[in-house]
């Protein structure tokens, strides 16, 4: 008896904090290389966790992200948002790799590989985010570079997944 009474003291204790907090959801789409359908949870606008299910080259990817919050324009608290951060993705893919090869006779040239299997790797975001302020709506463009290993077999680094998108936003603040 007093030990569930105490058990329920303390998750009072340290749920009450976390519900009077301000806490903004976002679900959308975004489109690039990697697009696909994305979710974020923003924590007084400072930090967020991005989660994206991404699909390219056939294959489907688990993105998660942390990210940091910052005002574009110091005035601006709300409208205009830069964010950066970083985290990982898994899943797999089935498509296509061009490789750059070198040949003695003719020089450089590209290769397709054949690629399907598992991928795993790392992920950075630079991204900035416009919220209207009478409509619940964020539209957002990111840089999100990053590096995966394809099927146990071969690393591949990607520098240019620029996105775009828009996600509607709900919350209790």
């Amino acid at each position: 008896m007093i030990k569930s009474g105490l058990i329920s003291i303390i998750l009072l204790f340290f749920i009450s904090p976390l519900m009077s907090q301000g806490f903004e959801r976002q679900i959308g789409v975004r489109s690039g290389y990697t697009s696909g359908i994305s979710g974020k949870v923003i924590k007084d606008n400072k930090v967020a966790i991005d989660g994206m299910f991404g699909f390219r080259q056939g294959g489907m990817q688990l993105v998660v992200l942390l990210e940091s919050y910052h005002p574009l324009i110091p005035s601006q608290a709300r409208e205009w948002r830069i964010y950066f951060g970083g985290g990982g993705h898994v899943g797999w893919v089935n498509g296509y790799n061009r490789v750059r090869r070198w040949s003695n006779s003719s020089g450089y040239y590209w290769e397709e590989r054949r690629l399907a299997g598992p991928v795993f790797g790392l992920d950075a975001v630079f991204g900035t985010e416009y919220n209207f302020v009478r409509v619940p709506l964020a539209l957002f463009a990111e840089f999100k570079p990053f590096v995966e290993f394809q099927s146990f077999k071969s690393i591949k680094v990607n520098f240019y997944d620029f996105g775009v998108g828009i996600r509607y936003k709900f919350g209790n603040n």
